[in-house]
């Protein structure tokens, strides 16, 4: 009840919200579809989820929020998002929790950051300077709300 009613506050606001779910994908995911009909968007923060997720995500409206988690060598996050368009992610850092590989175990930085996009250029196959633009562009776009 609680989570609905902070989706109902951003939508009511046009505010976008950011969501962290933890082994429980697809009951979040099934609890923002209503909300997500009605105009809410926002930010799936620290995906790590599957394919399948992602593309219930996007087709919301929602971006994936990536991290450290797509450095991690048996994470699976790479082959999840491989199909999923750069215009449905934001990075984050997530600090200073779940640091990026080669700084795995040590206290997260916004510095660290590189190394995410590094990987997320090499699975989508493109420039670091795209991926940087494009996320940074959709960043933008999201948090451009006004009150």
């Amino acid at each position: 009840i609680a989570f609905e009613q902070q989706m109902q506050w951003a939508l009511d606001r046009n505010l976008p919200i950011v969501i962290h779910t933890r082994n429980a994908m697809q009951e979040t995911i099934n609890a923002v579809q209503p909300f997500a009909k009605k105009g809410l968007k926002g930010i799936f923060h620290c995906f790590s989820g599957s394919y399948e997720s992602a593309q219930q995500i996007t087709k919301m409206g929602f971006h994936l929020g990536i991290g450290g988690v797509l450095t991690y060598k048996n994470a699976g996050l790479p082959e999840a998002l491989e199909k999923i368009g750069l215009e449905w992610m934001v990075l984050e850092t997530d600090a200073p929790y779940l640091t990026p590989v080669p700084f795995r175990g040590k206290r997260n930085e916004p510095a660290y950051l590189e190394h995410v996009v590094k990987k997320l250029a090499e699975t989508k196959g493109v420039s670091v300077e795209e991926v940087a633009a494009i996320t940074t562009a959709n960043a933008q776009k999201i948090f451009s709300k006004t009150v």
